[in-house]
């Protein structure tokens, strides 16, 4: 069987959404956790100090379903990118500058992952980023990168489920050294 890929927009097949302005003031510490910006971190897991939030009506815009492939829009972390792994909540909410990479029917969400944890990603993000004061990206620079992409929904598969495997091993082991 032969391989068919094809170049692809990254915005055509993971959109990127921003999230919420939650006001600050009104965090507390019990409620839905809000990802924000320092609780993506370098080790490629939310984590960290969650800030909470009272359960809203109408959140759809800004639920992050479990396994999500978020990334630091701004900030000394932007850039970085991580794979939310939902604890005991039922709920997550995704905060301003913290993009998460939609999952679209037609692609795989494994293989969506792997690219957006990419070096070509990871490239192609230094050639946008401004830089100032606090380094910056928007959403539509995020989804005008360009991918190969397999066609195939299978070969999608495939290849996400090897490095989801490979991510999980090398998670294995590095628990075992610590």
């Amino acid at each position: 069987m032969k391989i068919y890929w094809e170049e692809r927009k990254l915005g055509d097949v993971a959109p990127l959404r921003g999230g919420f302005a939650f006001k600050s003031s009104e965090f507390r510490n019990t409620g839905v956790p809000i990802v924000r910006i320092s609780n993506i971190l370098s080790s490629g897991e939310v984590g960290g100090a969650f800030a909470y939030y009272d359960e809203q009506d109408k959140d759809d815009k800004y639920i992050l379903p479990d396994k999500s492939a978020v990334l630091a829009m701004s900030g000394a972390t932007t850039g970085k990118v991580s794979i939310l792994s939902q604890t005991s909540h039922d709920k997550v909410y995704q905060n301003q500058r913290v993009g998460y990479f939609q999952s679209v029917d037609c692609i795989d969400y494994d293989f969506i992952s792997t690219i957006v944890r990419s070096e070509l990603f990871m490239m192609q993000l230094e050639s946008v980023l401004v830089s100032g004061a606090q380094p910056n990206v928007s959403s539509k620079e995020i989804d005008s990168f360009d991918f190969m992409i397999p066609k195939l929904v299978q070969e999608q598969q495939k290849i996400g489920s090897f490095f989801k495997q490979l991510d999980n091993t090398i998670t294995l082991h590095q628990r075992e050294l610590f």
